[in-house]
């Protein structure tokens, strides 16, 4: 690679992939790299631009465990895309999500609520106020795997391409 790189992500990425990086292959978050590298801290709900894409960031729930948590809404090439994260259910979907293209969302269970997750049924509750174009559900346990085929939604497989 020669092109800069910029990751984004919570308060404390820089940490967490220092940390990753180590984990990977030892001493590689101190070896020079060969292009640019920004590591950018975002704050939820604070829109910020990368060259031709806009982020913005909405806090989400997801216990105490390593957070912040956030979803996050990517606007690029007049497209929208959302994706929750893993959370329970939380309001700041709504506007994370609104009238978003493609709108990626966790559902773990179809109809069992559990903290820190979100179920089928619950989401579908609020799909009216969220209004999104596509829905494809990822982060599904064995309970969603075993009813996907039956559902009028899509589900994320490895490879998938997804055209809007």
């Amino acid at each position: 690679r020669t092109r800069p790189l910029v990751i984004a992500g919570p308060l404390g990425i820089e940490a967490k992939l220092k940390a990753a990086m180590e984990v990977m292959f030892e001493h590689s978050s101190r070896t020079q790299q060969r292009f640019e590298l920004s590591v950018v801290a975002l704050n939820p709900e604070e829109t910020r631009t990368f060259g031709n894409v806009t982020v913005t960031p909405y806090p989400v729930v997801h216990g105490d465990s390593g957070g912040p948590f956030l979803a996050y809404r990517i606007e690029a090439e007049g497209r929208v895309i959302c994706y929750s994260a893993d959370t329970e259910w939380t309001e700041t979907l709504i506007p994370a999500a609104r009238n978003a293209d493609l709108f990626i969302a966790e559902a773990y269970y179809y109809d069992r609520v559990v903290k820190n997750h979100l179920s089928l049924k619950t989401l579908e509750a609020h799909l009216g106020k969220i209004n999104a174009r596509k829905l494809i559900l990822t982060h599904m346990s064995d309970d969603m795997l075993g009813r996907v085929d039956r559902l009028p939604y899509s589900a994320a497989k490895d490879g998938m391409v997804v055209e809007l």
